[in-house]
């Protein structure tokens, strides 16, 4: 795994032989922070031509709440245009951050998303929907 991005509060990782993004987002975020993050990461995706990514925000201690129909329509919608088929996003134990997310997804289309307690299950997730048919 290469890393590719790093600060405080997000990490971008590459995982050349899955054609993944590991994303880890910490601390906490507002809009700002946030649009910032997804537009690193969607910069990485054209980079890399990764096809899934495992969005880890079980670190995350505060919601999106003024980003999330922009994150679940425009950046998701972005993210499957340029080659995103399935990403796995591992929840926070904060419950606003929890709420955030569920609304995210009521906006999401494509591509295909699921949330996971661990990153041990997104992982195995990840691995079964991307496996070579």
């Amino acid at each position: 795994m290469q890393t590719l991005f790093d600060i405080p509060g997000l990490t971008i990782a590459h995982d050349p032989i899955n054609k993944w993004l590991h994303v880890t987002w910490r601390g906490e975020h507002n809009k700002e922070s946030a649009i910032a993050g997804c537009a690193m990461i969607l910069n990485k995706v054209r980079q890399t031509k990764s096809t899934a990514i495992l969005n880890d925000s079980s670190q995350v201690r505060d919601g999106w709440s003024e980003a999330v129909q922009w994150i679940g329509q425009d950046f998701f919608q972005a993210l499957a245009d340029n080659s995103i088929q399935a990403i796995a996003w591992v929840s926070p134990l904060d419950w606003p951050v929890r709420i955030d997310i569920e609304r995210v997804l009521s906006y999401t289309t494509r591509p295909l998303v699921d949330t996971f307690d661990e990153v041990e299950s997104a992982y195995s997730w990840l691995r079964t929907i991307t496996a070579p048919k």
